[in-house]
C-alpha cells in the first residue's frame, strides 16, 4: 500500500509498520532469523514507551485518547 501525497509513513503506523505486522503475525514469507530480528526491534520500542507516555500525559487529552483506544479497544 503506497502512501498518498498527504499521508506520511508515520500516519500509517502505530507501534508496527504494515510490514512488521505481517512479519510478526507470521503472514510474511521471511526467514525465522529475519522474523526474530523484527520482533527484537519491536521489543526495543517498548523501552521507549515510558518516555512517550510521559509526553502524552503532559499534553493531557492525548493520554486519555490513548487509554480509550488501548483499554476500551476503540477504533
Amino acid at each position: 500500500m503506497a502512501a498518498t501525497s498527504t499521508e506520511s509513513m508515520a500516519d500509517r503506523r502505530a507501534l508496527l509498520t504494515e510490514r512488521e505486522r505481517e512479519i510478526v503475525a507470521g503472514d510474511a514469507d521471511v526467514s525465522d532469523s529475519y522474523r526474530y530480528q523484527t520482533i527484537s526491534r519491536v521489543r526495543k520500542r517498548f523501552d521507549q514507551l515510558d518516555d512517550d507516555l510521559d509526553a502524552l500525559e503532559a499534553h493531557g487529552d492525548l493520554i486519555d485518547e490513548l487509554r480509550e483506544v488501548v483499554c476500551d479497544g476503540g477504533d
